[in-house]
């Protein structure tokens, strides 16, 4: 994600997670879609207040975000999507994207960002198309960590077994906390392959997420998922607790 690190370098950002006020909700973690399904990508305002714009961005694994629309009075599509299958869906207190006959090419994962006096992105919608090919993949976790006081450091561990030598893979971390909190997507590794192959042998990846436990608003369920090839595999979660 270089292109949001050189702005979040530029520009005052305030991350769904972060402690500062953020009024804006991406409720939907992960969509999963069949090739031709359309699906909308959801992106809600917690309070009325038309300043500033919305901005919707793509990102691909293992590639930087690019700008799909911008939304002021209208929509502004980039080149890309200019295009009859993407929409917009406003409200007074939302802005959706619509994808029309969604193509293997959707999959991605799309952020709903507000501009103001202060640049704000949700937490992130993946979407992920459901392909022909059969890939066998497990993932593992530990089920609980101990105790930790606060302020400390844990390393969650995710391993991925999987008969995929190429396929494009992505680890996606999620934290699940109490209501009313949705899930959220908190971090995600990327591995780029050029096709999805199940013929190949078996191997193992491991994947470490660390993570400052501040406070109760740190804890909670985390989960390691593994999205590849249209597919979304879910680990048994670690819970986190102080």
């Amino acid at each position: 994600m270089t292109h949001l690190r050189e702005e979040e370098n530029q520009l005052n950002i305030v991350h769904a997670d972060s402690t500062e006020i953020n009024d804006i909700s991406q409720p939907n973690p992960v969509i999963t879609a069949d090739v031709g399904d359309n699906v909308t990508l959801q992106c809600f305002k917690l309070r009325e207040d038309n300043s500033g714009i919305i901005v919707w961005y793509k990102q691909k694994a293992g590639q930087e975000p690019r700008v799909m629309v911008t939304v002021h009075e209208q929509p502004n599509y980039e080149h890309e999507f200019k295009s009859a299958r993407f929409s917009i869906e406003r409200g007074k207190l939302s802005c959706h994207v619509k994808i029309a006959n969604v193509q293997p090419s959707d999959e991605a994962t799309y952020y709903c960002v507000r501009r103001n006096y202060l640049t704000k992105f949700g937490n992130g919608t993946f979407l992920a198309v459901n392909g022909e090919g059969e890939i066998n993949i497990s993932v593992f976790q530990s089920g609980v960590s101990d105790s930790v006081p606060a302020g400390a450091s844990v390393t969650l561990q995710c391993s991925v077994l999987s008969e995929s030598r190429a396929a494009e893979l992505q680890v996606l971390w999620f934290r699940a906390a109490p209501p009313p909190s949705h899930p959220q997507i908190i971090y995600t590794h990327h591995n780029s392959g050029h096709q999805c192959e199940s013929d190949s042998p078996t191997h193992t990846g491991v994947y470490n997420f660390s993570k400052n436990i501040l406070s109760h608003s740190d804890t909670g369920t985390y989960y390691c998922a593994v999205a590849v090839c249209g597919k979304i595999i879910f680990g048994n979660g670690t819970r986190v607790q102080l």
